[in-house]
């Protein structure tokens, strides 16, 4: 396969297309590495144990969430606040390191998502899929993985993001590089295969159990839910229902209690003069769409969800101890 020449003047379809040509070979090898990311779980039961090494696991989880958070999710995909050049790049780049793909088939994905939210077309939508594509069986469905084209001609026309984009496995390697710096082989172990591992499955979670579990405050065209224990997870992302009415807020957490973590760091940045222009939803966006008596039918429906998703875990998994 050839590189993408990295000349500003070359057509982003163009560069685009050469992606699809690229992804579509490393599709099979990408689904391999994923599972054996999950078995290399198994390894810190021969790995020496330190406390050092869990707070290693957290604190690269914690990074690496507000990395695709906001880097991937609010800022790539829609474009919710400006930034320089230069800090875009550092933004693609840190996402990268999460194992959840290239910014721009990120982007170019989860703008599909919105578009076709819940409806035929969603790439991992469980009122269509149910829970298990839509968590994860998706990433080994090529048919929904094939849209690189027209979600992101904006970002296409950027070299070093078809660059990143092409060569995603670099900055991953290069995040187990400073695991191993940090603390040897259980630094990898810790710090890259568990963080990463846990770090898949909580975003995900949003794709699947967001759409299924939770209150709704907006009346939007999805199921989209509000979940304060997923928020917790992936610092903000889990006011799903909040974010699905008003898709281009850098802010997800609307009131003072929900908790926004990756929106509180953009404020930091703005501050600091890193990012500007960040958008919030105006008073008017605010109020409640849904009415309590729509809000309390909805409940059996979520009670029905949670029952569908718990029998699909006993399923697959077996039941309790």
């Amino acid at each position: 396969m050839s590189p993408i020449p990295l000349s500003p003047r070359r057509p982003a379809g163009a560069a685009l297309e050469t992606l699809d040509r690229a992804s579509g070979s490393l599709g099979r090898l990408a689904g391999t590495l994923l599972i054996a990311m999950h078995l290399s779980v198994l390894l810190v039961f021969v790995t020496p144990f330190s406390w050092s090494l869990v707070a290693l696991a957290v604190g690269s989880y914690v990074f690496r969430m507000w990395a695709v958070t906001t880097g991937y999710h609010r800022y790539l995909a829609h474009r919710a606040f400006k930034t320089s050049r230069a800090f875009q790049l550092v933004l693609a780049v840190l996402g990268a390191t999460t194992m959840q793909g290239g910014p721009l088939w990120w982007a170019a994905t989860h703008r599909r998502h919105h578009k076709f939210s819940d409806q035929p077309g969603d790439v991992h939508s469980p009122v269509q899929r149910g829970f298990f594509y839509a968590h994860i069986g998706w990433l080994y469905d090529r048919g929904a993985n094939g849209d690189r084209t027209d979600p992101v001609k904006d970002l296409a026309r950027f070299p070093e993001l078809r660059f990143v984009d092409r060569h995603e496995w670099l900055p991953l390697f290069g995040w187990a590089g400073l695991c191993y710096a940090i603390a040897g082989w259980p630094g990898i172990v810790w710090g890259f295969f568990v963080s990463t591992i846990a770090l898949l499955h909580a975003t995900f979670l949003i794709n699947s159990l967001a759409h299924v579990w939770g209150s709704r405050r907006y009346e939007t065209r999805d199921q989209s839910r509000n979940n304060a224990l997923l928020a917790v997870l992936t610092l903000g992302e889990g006011w799903h229902n909040n974010h699905h009415h008003f898709m281009s807020s850098a802010r997800q957490g609307f009131f003072w209690w929900e908790i926004d973590v990756s929106f509180y760091v953009i404020k930091l940045l703005e501050r600091l003069g890193l990012v500007w222009d960040v958008r919030e939803p105006s008073a008017a966006a605010l109020v409640p769409t849904v009415h309590a008596a729509e809000a309390k039918a909805a409940r059996p429906r979520d009670s029905r969800a949670r029952g569908h998703v718990a029998a699909a875990l006993t399923t697959t998994l077996g039941p309790g101890p």
